[in-house]
């Protein structure tokens, strides 16, 4: 054997009764995969041995040097699953050091690669629940398969972001527009019942989005949602300017308590179903073409214009409909007080409504949770909006517009909604006089 012998220098080249047993195999599978698969073998069998070599400070058969300790003590069959099929390694032992070795190539206990593993739960934020991973990736796993909790351990990383997200200080943002929405789910194991969970995020004062809060609610009582906004409160978050909602009951009382000075719009997509459901079908499509006269006009004025009109023509024939939108025009109308620029953006809830959609189908597949607590849900429905923030549109801001802002609160009526007058269905009691 030649001076200087390295054995990782022969595991980096592929003989002929490799090639040759290579090709052989071809007939089953692309001969390009399969040189990848044995490419990625003999380079993580070389990486494996040149660790051991630098562990020991000789290369393999070369004799102890004076003050070496450790000697290499055969080896050990692994199977390694990676993108590209299952990696046969012979993984080398060594024994009679001063400490005991740990590779860091290949650690004592991994079966799949790290890339891999990042995999899993990217596809559980898609919506692929946890027993379909190994019929998806069976291609890229060969036959060894993957078990339940190897994917669940790694989806434990989804659970631990999430953990530290929620706890995370919101003292530096600068929040001008509040969205507060909840979603219904099923989110235990062994039952039937949906629950809500409450989402909080906003528009940044640089006019970029964030996402705040996820908090399981229940029933959206009131009660669950001032535990929503003390939570963000105890973290640091400061009064919005405006708060936007669909006109759950139970949110515009907690928001009239905790934050009184606070501006409030009603999701003018959510009153205009409402209003529609009270209309006939022979007046469905007259009624929704003035509805959108008045939530689309060039500004206030006009739209209470609109509004006036639109009473005076349906009152006398569907009182309840006009009733309904009577009754909460005044926090439907308070977009108009704002920023034109901004009015797209915060006269609806849409955005969100939008990714509850996205998140029912996702979570769909998985169905109810395989726990008796709320994290697992919790955790993915959270990463589903963190992806889909990514394609949510925040505003222009300036100096002006801020400017505006701040003066739009200042000529808005106080409390907003008559919150201290709040009827058991959620509708003020009196309106507010027209500004």
């Amino acid at each position: 054997m030649k001076k200087g012998y390295r054995k990782s220098e022969k595991l980096a080249t592929l003989s002929a009764e490799q090639l040759d047993a290579l090709l052989a195999e071809a007939e089953t599978e692309h001969p390009l995969d399969l040189l990848a698969r044995l490419g990625a073998q003999v380079m993580l069998q070389a990486a494996l041995e040149a660790e051991i070599e630098e562990a020991l400070g000789r290369a393999c058969y070369a004799r102890r040097g004076k003050g070496q300790q450790g000697y290499r003590n055969g080896s050990r069959s692994r199977t390694l699953t990676s993108g590209i099929g299952e990696l046969q390694l012979d993984v080398p032992r060594v024994a009679g050091t001063a400490e005991p070795f740990h590779s860091k190539v290949l650690p004592a206990h991994a079966r799949i690669l790290p890339q891999l593993q990042g995999l899993f739960p990217l596809l559980y934020i898609e919506g692929l629940s946890t027993r379909d991973f190994s019929r998806a990736l069976k291609g890229a796993c060969g036959d060894v398969g993957l078990s339940r909790s190897s994917v669940s351990r790694t989806n434990q990383v989804i659970r631990e972001e999430f953990g530290a997200w929620r706890q995370r200080s919101l003292a530096e943002e600068e929040i001008v527009y509040l969205f507060l929405d909840g979603v219904y789910l099923r989110l235990r194991r062994n039952s039937t019942e949906t629950e809500g969970v409450l989402i909080a995020h906003g528009i940044r004062a640089d006019g970029s989005r964030v996402l705040l809060g996820v908090l399981l609610g229940y029933q959206e009582s009131t009660a669950s949602w001032k535990g929503f906004l003390h939570d963000l409160i105890r973290r640091g978050l400061k009064a919005p300017k405006l708060v936007i909602s669909d006109g759950n009951p139970g949110l515009l009382r907690a928001v009239g308590e905790v934050w009184p000075e606070t501006a409030v719009q009603r999701c003018i997509a959510h009153r205009m179903r409402n209003v529609l459901d009270k209309t006939p079908k022979a007046h469905r499509d007259a009624v929704h073409r003035e509805l959108r006269t008045i939530f689309y006009a060039g500004n206030e004025a006009e739209a209470r214009q609109m509004v006036e009109k639109f009473v005076a023509k349906w009152e006398g024939t569907l009182p309840s409909m006009t009733h309904c939108l009577l009754s909460a025009i005044d926090a439907c109308l308070t977009f108009y007080r704002f920023p034109e620029a901004h009015w797209k953006r915060i006269r609806t809830s849409n955005v969100l409504e939008r990714c509850f959609e996205e998140v029912k189908r996702r979570t769909r597949v998985v169905g109810r949770f395989p726990t008796d607590n709320e994290e697992p849900a919790l955790a993915l429905l959270w990463a589903v909006l963190c992806e889909q923030r990514a394609g949510w549109r925040g505003v222009k801001m300036d100096t002006d517009l801020l400017l505006r802002i701040h003066q739009a609160l200042d000529i808005l009526p106080k409390p907003m909604l008559a919150i201290n007058n709040m009827s058991e269905h959620g509708e003020a009691a009196t309106r507010e006089p027209a500004a």
